[in-house]
Order: structure tokens, then C-alpha cells, then sequence
């Protein structure tokens, strides 16, 4: 391992490492000459890297959004070093580590764009094949980019061989053929996607193969659709995945379509209710202005019969001692209200009206309240007030 302030190759000097793998160190280095920066992966020669080294050269050619570039190739100390773009963000694993299991949509869109990057892989001649789709392989950039990044066991696809002479691969995201029963193809690829998926929407990497492919393992809040993607991906024999990433994208995007109507639907109910309930609201004012209304016209009425005694019996000394009259308040129920709130409305408050006490002036001839009065005044318990129910 290099130590911080080593110069590789006359002009990079190592800041500090980055990362170590199974395939070499990575460190993160700057250009003397240019002041720019460079992540610079050292891959150590031997019999296991054969195959690598030769196709490193390969890798040059490649230019895409979603990959880290290769721009230089030296060796030094017998050990390769392969110069690439320096990607800030965190990895998919750190995200996931952070802040849980991701929601659908997230999902889709992560698939999405790696499904971008592996179909321009496949299509090249000859195909690439990345061979070890993970967590820790996936930058997401402070702009929510995702970079494909580490192609340090990338394979040329070779139509001529029956199997690999090279088992790689990491444990949990490596299909069956890369332990030596098969030769990778565009399926392998395939295979660590729908492991990826997998960890994705559960939050934690599968202990076996088969985990993905049992319907138990699913908790109620995963898209069913998600599911039935990531158990046609990870399928054991190669010819029950999907045939391409163009197909397997085509799919998830339309998972993530139909995730964005259900939000959009879930949206405009929620709105839709809001404003019933605003009527509501508003429907409870006006009954309320009409109550208030009623009672003034009545106050208005009783004042009147109490003036036209007053003027006809004006040349008498009264007293009349006028009683509280209590008047229910009768509210109409709401249009669509359930029974619970009619039986409520119905049951509603008493408010009590106070009428006005009228002393007339003083006469020698007292007059009470007897049957004469009461012919001309009729008893205030028969006058009622009656609220109109809203249809």
C-alpha cells in the first residue's frame, strides 16, 4: 500500500486511499502538473489478473455519463495502475446505511439509469460485461447522478469459450455461473441487478441465493411488481431472466408510471376531501346566520304585539313582568352527513332568547295579567321556531 505523498508515474501524488478490494487498492491522487484530481486504482500483476490486465486497454474506449473514465494506463513497481475520473457523492451502500430502505420510486429510478449504463456496455464490440453489480460499486453524486465505477473484473464477452477461466465475482450479488459453472454473459449482469433491487427495498444484502426467490421474504409494503422483477432476474438458469437491460428497464419503468398515478390519485382525493369539508365548514356558517336571523325577526314580532297593548290599554297602570322564553336551536343536517352527525345536530345546544321587560307609563288602575290579556296576546309557549332542513 502506498503511503500519502508518494509520486506515481512522476506527476500523481497520493492524498490518501480511498478504498481495497479483493482486486487492488484505489487511491485518491492529484495531478502535479495540472492540479486536478484522479482516483487511481493499483491492481497488483499475478496469475488471477491476467485476464484483467489485458483487457484494461478496452476500457479506454469507453465513454458514457453513468461511467467513470479511464484515462491513463501505466505500470510501475510491476503492478498496474489505471487513472479515473474522481466521482464525489457516497456509494449505495453508505445511502442505504444512512437512510434505510429505499420507496419505490427510488428504486425505479436507480434501476433505471444502471439499466442505461449496462445496455451501452452490452452493446459494444465486443460486450462488456461488469460481472460485479453492488452497492459499494454505485456512486450517487451530490446531484443524485448514478456512476457505475470500479471495472476492475469487467470481462470482454468471448462467443468462442464455453466457461470462464476466471471465477470473480462478491458474494451475494454474484450469479451461479461466476463460481465456475458457466461463462458470464449479459444475464450475469441481469443477475446483479435484481440482487441489487433486491437490496434496495429491504435494506440489507441476501445471505443466499434463494431469498429473493421465496415470496415470504417480501414484507406487505414492497410494490408486488418490484418483486415479481427482481424473481425474473435472479432466476438460476440463465435463459429464465430477462434477455436484455432494454427489456428489464422498459419494465420498471412502467412500475414507476403506475407508482406515480397511485400518488397522483392519493393526491386528488386528499384535496377532493379538503374541500368537502370546507363546505361543510361553510354550511354550518350560514345555518348559523340563519338562526341568528330567525331569532331577531322574532324579537322584532313580540316588541310589536307588546307596543300595540301598550297603545291600546295606554290610559291604565300596568306592569307586566315578561318571562324568559327559551328557543331551540334547530340545525339542518349537512348534505352527505352520516347519521352519527345528524343524531349530534339534532341534540344541539338550547339557546336561551331573553326578551326585552316593557314598563308603560303610570296609571292609578294597576292591570295584571288575566284573561282579558291573554285574548289579545297569545301564549308565547305556541310560538315556535323551525329551522328549514337543508336538502
Amino acid at each position: 500500500m502506498l503511503n500519502s505523498g508518494y509520486i506515481l508515474d512522476r506527476k500523481y501524488e497520493v492524498i490518501k486511499t480511498l478504498g481495497k478490494g479483493g482486486m487492488g487498492t484505489i487511491y485518491l491522487c492529484e495531478n502535479k502538473r495540472l492540479g486536478n484530481l484522479w482516483a487511481i486504482k493499483e491492481v497488483v500483476q499475478d496469475i488471477k489478473n491476467t485476464g484483467i490486465l489485458t483487457e484494461a486497454n478496452i476500457l479506454k474506449n469507453l465513454n458514457h455519463v453513468g461511467i467513470r473514465r479511464i484515462v491513463d494506463i501505466f505500470y510501475e513497481n510491476n503492478n498496474l495502475y489505471m487513472v479515473q475520473d474522481y466521482v464525489e457523492g457516497q456509494t449505495l451502500k453508505e445511502y442505504v446505511k444512512e437512510n434505510g430502505k429505499m420507496n419505490t420510486e427510488k428504486t425505479c429510478r436507480i434501476t433505471s439509469d444502471l439499466c442505461d449504463i449496462l445496455c451501452y456496455l452490452h452493446n459494444q464490440k465486443p460486450a462488456i460485461i461488469y460481472r460485479d453489480i453492488k452497492p459499494s460499486n454505485i456512486m450517487i453524486t451530490p446531484s443524485g447522478k448514478i456512476v457505475l465505477i470500479d471495472f476492475g473484473i469487467s470481462k470482454v464477452y468471448k462467443s468462442d469459450t464455453e466457461q470462464d477461466t476466471v471465477s470473480a465475482g462478491s458474494n451475494g450479488f454474484a450469479a451461479p455461473e461466476q463460481y465456475g459453472l458457466g461463462k458470464c454473459c449479459a444475464q450475469t449482469d441481469i443477475y446483479g441487478i435484481g440482487m441489487l433491487i433486491y437490496f434496495m427495498v429491504k435494506g440489507k444484502i441476501p445471505t443466499t441465493g434463494i431469498e429473493p426467490l421465496l415470496d415470504e421474504n417480501y414484507e406487505a409494503d414492497i410494490d408486488g411488481k418490484i418483486k415479481v422483477i427482481i424473481q425474473k432476474c435472479v432466476k438460476i438458469d440463465i435463459v429464465d431472466r430477462y434477455i436484455s437491460a432494454e427489456i428489464l428497464k422498459k419494465e420498471i419503468l412502467e412500475v414507476l408510471k403506475a407508482d406515480k398515478y397511485e400518488k397522483t390519485v392519493i393526491f386528488n382525493n386528499y384535496n377532493s376531501s379538503t374541500k368537502v369539508f370546507i363546505k361543510k365548514d361553510k354550511s354550518k356558517t350560514l345555518d348559523k346566520s340563519k338562526l341568528k336571523k330567525t331569532i331577531s325577526g322574532f324579537s322584532v314580532f313580540a316588541i310589536a304585539i307588546l307596543a300595540s297593548i301598550y297603545i291600546l290599554y295606554g290610559n291604565k297602570k300596568e306592569s307586566i313582568d315578561m318571562k324568559t322564553n327559551d328557543t331551540p336551536q334547530i340545525v339542518s343536517p349537512i348534505v352527505g352527513s352520516s347519521s352519527v352527525e345528524q343524531e349530534a345536530i339534532k341534540k344541539s345546544v338550547i339557546v336561551p332568547v331573553k326578551e326585552p321587560t316593557v314598563v308603560p307609563k303610570k296609571s292609578t288602575t294597576a292591570i295584571t295579567q288575566d284573561s282579558n290579556i291573554n285574548a289579545i296576546m297569545p301564549p308565547q309557549s305556541k310560538i315556535k321556531v323551525k329551522g328549514k332542513r337543508k336538502k
